[in-house]
């Protein structure tokens, strides 16, 4: 598993990735880029977190 954190104006989001779903988007993920991230949202011992099924690039022009 990995764990990545993203950011973006409203928080900070804990992400974990299984290892088939990181092989499948690590290539894509850079810094300066957005994301939409999509997953099941769970909360254990009060930390949420967002188990990633798939990740997609916004495009910043639109």
């Amino acid at each position: 598993m990995e764990f990545l954190t993203f950011e973006d104006e409203t928080g900070i989001v804990e992400t974990t990735f299984f290892p088939q779903t990181y092989h499948r988007f690590c290539h894509m993920v850079d810094r300066q880029r957005p994301y939409l991230l999509t997953g099941k949202v769970e909360e254990d011992w009060g930390a949420i977190t967002l188990t990633v099924d798939r990740v997609e690039r916004v495009d910043r022009n639109n």
